[in-house]
Protein backbone atom coordinates (compact mmCIF):
# COMPACT_ATOMS: atom_id res chain seq x y z
CA UNK A 1 0.00 0.00 0.00
CA UNK A 2 3.01 2.51 0.54
CA UNK A 3 3.32 2.71 -3.73
CA UNK A 4 -0.33 3.99 -3.58
CA UNK A 5 -1.00 5.45 -0.07
CA UNK A 6 2.47 7.69 -1.11
CA UNK A 7 1.03 10.41 1.12
CA UNK A 8 0.84 11.41 4.36
CA UNK A 9 -2.28 12.06 7.15
CA UNK A 10 -2.53 15.96 8.04
CA UNK A 11 -5.29 17.92 9.94
CA UNK A 12 -8.17 18.49 7.36
CA UNK A 13 -11.27 20.69 8.44
CA UNK A 14 -14.85 19.47 7.64
CA UNK A 15 -16.95 23.01 7.79
CA UNK A 16 -20.09 21.64 7.70
CA UNK A 17 -19.08 19.98 11.04
CA UNK A 18 -17.02 22.67 12.44
CA UNK A 19 -14.87 19.17 13.49
CA UNK A 20 -11.49 18.58 11.97
CA UNK A 21 -9.86 14.90 11.33
CA UNK A 22 -6.33 13.78 10.54
CA UNK A 23 -7.08 12.40 7.35
CA UNK A 24 -4.64 11.52 3.88
CA UNK A 25 -4.08 14.60 2.26
CA UNK A 26 -5.93 15.76 -0.55
CA UNK A 27 -3.72 15.73 -3.29
CA UNK A 28 -4.19 11.63 -3.37
CA UNK A 29 -7.54 13.00 -5.03
CA UNK A 30 -5.47 13.94 -8.35
CA UNK A 31 -3.56 10.65 -8.77
CA UNK A 32 -4.71 8.19 -11.52
CA UNK A 33 -5.06 5.18 -10.15
CA UNK A 34 -5.33 1.89 -12.42
CA UNK A 35 -8.29 -0.32 -11.79
CA UNK A 36 -5.90 -3.01 -10.09
CA UNK A 37 -4.63 -0.46 -8.23
CA UNK A 38 -8.60 0.59 -6.85
CA UNK A 39 -8.77 -2.95 -6.26
CA UNK A 40 -5.79 -2.96 -3.74
CA UNK A 41 -6.63 -0.17 -2.73
CA UNK A 42 -10.10 -1.48 -1.19
CA UNK A 43 -8.59 -4.49 -0.54
CA UNK A 44 -6.42 -3.13 2.05
CA UNK A 45 -8.31 0.08 3.03
CA UNK A 46 -7.46 2.32 5.78
CA UNK A 47 -10.88 3.24 6.55
CA UNK A 48 -10.29 5.49 9.43
CA UNK A 49 -8.10 7.90 6.89
CA UNK A 50 -11.50 8.82 5.71
CA UNK A 51 -13.98 11.12 6.18
CA UNK A 52 -16.65 8.76 4.45
CA UNK A 53 -19.85 10.32 2.91
CA UNK A 54 -21.99 8.59 5.28
CA UNK A 55 -20.45 9.59 8.48
CA UNK A 56 -20.32 13.41 7.24
CA UNK A 57 -24.11 12.58 6.95
CA UNK A 58 -24.84 10.92 10.14
CA UNK A 59 -22.43 13.95 12.02
CA UNK A 60 -24.13 16.65 10.45
CA UNK A 61 -27.71 14.73 11.20
CA UNK A 62 -26.33 14.90 15.22
CA UNK A 63 -25.11 18.37 15.02
CA UNK A 64 -28.47 19.50 13.26
CA UNK A 65 -30.74 17.86 16.03
CA UNK A 66 -28.33 17.93 19.19
CA UNK A 67 -31.05 16.25 21.39
CA UNK A 68 -30.75 13.34 19.89
CA UNK A 69 -27.03 12.99 21.83
CA UNK A 70 -26.92 15.10 24.96
CA UNK A 71 -26.55 13.28 27.92
CA UNK A 72 -25.94 10.00 26.33
CA UNK A 73 -24.12 7.25 26.14
CA UNK A 74 -23.13 6.44 22.80
CA UNK A 75 -21.24 3.49 20.71
CA UNK A 76 -20.04 4.12 17.48
CA UNK A 77 -20.25 1.34 15.59
CA UNK A 78 -17.41 0.74 12.97
CA UNK A 79 -15.90 3.81 14.03
CA UNK A 80 -13.43 3.99 11.75
CA UNK A 81 -11.54 7.81 12.42
CA UNK A 82 -14.68 8.47 15.10
CA UNK A 83 -15.99 11.07 13.34
CA UNK A 84 -19.68 10.24 14.11
CA UNK A 85 -18.25 9.84 17.99
CA UNK A 86 -16.87 13.11 18.15
CA UNK A 87 -20.32 14.95 16.38
CA UNK A 88 -22.13 13.07 19.29
CA UNK A 89 -19.91 14.88 21.87
CA UNK A 90 -19.86 18.04 20.06
CA UNK A 91 -23.45 17.40 20.52
CA UNK A 92 -23.20 17.06 24.53
CA UNK A 93 -23.03 13.00 24.85
CA UNK A 94 -22.23 12.21 28.11
CA UNK A 95 -19.55 9.56 26.59
CA UNK A 96 -18.74 7.90 23.39
CA UNK A 97 -17.11 4.84 22.69
CA UNK A 98 -15.35 4.07 19.05
CA UNK A 99 -15.84 0.60 18.39
CA UNK A 100 -14.22 -0.93 15.27
CA UNK A 101 -12.36 -4.73 14.88
CA UNK A 102 -8.84 -2.46 13.42
CA UNK A 103 -6.87 -0.64 16.45
CA UNK A 104 -5.43 1.77 13.62
CA UNK A 105 -8.89 2.85 14.10
CA UNK A 106 -8.65 2.76 17.85
CA UNK A 107 -5.59 5.43 17.59
CA UNK A 108 -7.19 7.60 14.61
CA UNK A 109 -10.85 8.01 16.59
CA UNK A 110 -8.30 8.84 20.09
CA UNK A 111 -6.14 11.16 18.03
CA UNK A 112 -9.13 12.57 16.12
CA UNK A 113 -10.99 13.71 19.31
CA UNK A 114 -8.12 15.41 20.63
CA UNK A 115 -7.36 17.39 17.70
CA UNK A 116 -11.04 18.58 18.64
CA UNK A 117 -10.47 18.50 22.30
CA UNK A 118 -12.70 15.75 23.35
CA UNK A 119 -12.06 12.07 24.84
CA UNK A 120 -13.40 8.93 24.20
CA UNK A 121 -13.22 5.10 24.55
CA UNK A 122 -12.46 2.71 22.45
CA UNK A 123 -13.40 -1.19 21.85
CA UNK A 124 -13.32 -4.28 19.55
CA UNK A 125 -17.16 -5.18 19.61
CA UNK A 126 -20.13 -3.33 21.00
CA UNK A 127 -20.19 -5.86 24.13
CA UNK A 128 -17.38 -4.15 25.38
CA UNK A 129 -18.92 -0.68 25.77
CA UNK A 130 -21.71 -2.03 27.77
CA UNK A 131 -25.00 -0.22 28.93
CA UNK A 132 -25.23 2.59 25.79
CA UNK A 133 -28.17 4.65 25.31
CA UNK A 134 -27.91 5.06 21.62
CA UNK A 135 -25.86 3.19 18.49
CA UNK A 136 -24.16 4.94 15.43
CA UNK A 137 -24.01 2.85 12.53
CA UNK A 138 -22.66 4.45 9.18
CA UNK A 139 -22.37 2.98 5.75
CA UNK A 140 -21.24 -0.38 6.42
CA UNK A 141 -23.42 -2.72 4.20
CA UNK A 142 -20.96 -2.62 1.57
CA UNK A 143 -19.88 -5.96 3.31
CA UNK A 144 -22.02 -8.63 2.51
CA UNK A 145 -21.16 -9.90 5.94
CA UNK A 146 -22.86 -6.94 7.76
CA UNK A 147 -26.24 -7.58 5.93
CA UNK A 148 -28.08 -9.17 8.82
CA UNK A 149 -27.12 -6.40 11.21
CA UNK A 150 -29.78 -3.88 11.47
CA UNK A 151 -32.06 -6.53 12.79
CA UNK A 152 -29.45 -7.31 15.39
CA UNK A 153 -28.80 -4.32 16.39
CA UNK A 154 -32.43 -2.38 15.89
CA UNK A 155 -33.49 -5.72 18.70
CA UNK A 156 -30.78 -3.96 21.72
CA UNK A 157 -32.45 -1.75 24.18
CA UNK A 158 -31.28 1.37 23.07
CA UNK A 159 -31.64 3.89 20.36
CA UNK A 160 -29.90 3.06 17.11
CA UNK A 161 -28.98 6.44 14.74
CA UNK A 162 -28.01 4.54 10.77
CA UNK A 163 -26.84 6.34 7.96
CA UNK A 164 -26.58 4.12 4.53
CA UNK A 165 -25.64 5.19 1.30
CA UNK A 166 -27.58 1.42 0.20
CA UNK A 167 -30.39 1.51 2.24
CA UNK A 168 -32.29 1.70 -0.37
CA UNK A 169 -32.54 -2.19 -0.84
CA UNK A 170 -30.73 -3.62 2.35
CA UNK A 171 -33.03 -1.62 4.78
CA UNK A 172 -36.25 -1.00 2.58
CA UNK A 173 -38.28 -2.39 5.31
CA UNK A 174 -37.52 0.84 7.71
CA UNK A 175 -38.46 4.12 6.83
CA UNK A 176 -35.97 6.88 7.34
CA UNK A 177 -36.27 9.93 9.17
CA UNK A 178 -33.43 12.14 6.68
CA UNK A 179 -31.68 12.37 3.47
CA UNK A 180 -28.26 13.90 2.68
CA UNK A 181 -26.08 14.58 0.59
CA UNK A 182 -22.57 13.76 1.27
CA UNK A 183 -19.22 13.40 -0.13
CA UNK A 184 -16.00 11.11 1.35
CA UNK A 185 -12.95 13.15 1.69
CA UNK A 186 -10.43 12.73 0.29
CA UNK A 187 -12.13 10.77 -2.60
CA UNK A 188 -10.67 8.76 -5.03
CA UNK A 189 -11.65 5.32 -7.08
CA UNK A 190 -15.15 6.70 -7.28
CA UNK A 191 -16.26 5.81 -3.69
CA UNK A 192 -18.94 7.59 -3.48
CA UNK A 193 -21.41 5.55 -6.13
CA UNK A 194 -24.31 6.61 -3.68
CA UNK A 195 -23.76 10.01 -3.05
CA UNK A 196 -27.41 10.23 -1.54
CA UNK A 197 -27.43 9.15 2.55
CA UNK A 198 -30.49 7.96 4.37
CA UNK A 199 -30.68 8.39 7.81
CA UNK A 200 -32.68 6.09 9.79
CA UNK A 201 -33.93 6.65 13.48
CA UNK A 202 -34.77 2.68 15.40
CA UNK A 203 -35.82 3.27 19.03
CA UNK A 204 -36.95 7.08 19.18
Amino acid sequence: MKDLFDASLQPCALPELDISLYLLEETIEDRQFSPEQVETIWANMPYWAFAWSSGRALARYILDNPQLAAGKRICDFGAGSGIVAIAALKAGARSAWACDIDAMAHVASRQNAQLNGFKLQCCDNIEEAGEVDLIVVGDVLYDTRNHGLAKTLFAKDCEVLWAESRAQTKLSEYPPVAKYQAQTQPNIGGFDEHQFIHIYHHGS
